[in-house]
């Protein structure tokens, strides 16, 4: 749903973020995936959402960063390794797309059981 706070998410977001490298403007919705889609990991990630947090007075202390996000690069045997190996490619990590920040945003604090049955809820 695009209300007031999606159209706040997005203008945080792309001050955030920036330009895509080539140019143009990023194309934001609900459904992008911040690390897939959106290309945040690591250290990037940990600091958009703390200031989304911040920004939107959303209680995120138990975020799970981890649960979300990969550490920023990527080795180069553990590269080689997923190549290689159809198990490891399998992402271990669950999506987390801005129609989740959204609703955190709304409830004013991140719950992850409750954010995550709400995102499967709108597939």
């Amino acid at each position: 749903m695009k209300d007031d706070i999606w159209q706040r998410l997005e203008t945080f977001a792309r001050e955030e973020l920036g330009r895509p490298l080539f140019g143009g403007k990023l194309n934001l919705q609900p459904e992008s995936r911040l690390e897939q889609d959106l290309g945040l990991t690591g250290l990037d990630a940990v600091e958009f959402i703390d200031k989304w947090a911040e920004t939107f007075s959303v209680d995120a202390k138990d975020f799970p960063y981890r649960r979300y996000f990969g550490p920023e690069g990527q080795e180069l045997l553990s590269s080689l390794v997923r190549l290689f190996s159809k198990r490891l490619r399998q992402s271990q990590r669950l999506p987390l797309t801005l129609g989740m920040l959204a609703e955190a945003t709304r409830r004013g604090r991140w719950d992850t059981d409750e954010i995550e049955a709400t995102a499967r809820r709108n597939d």
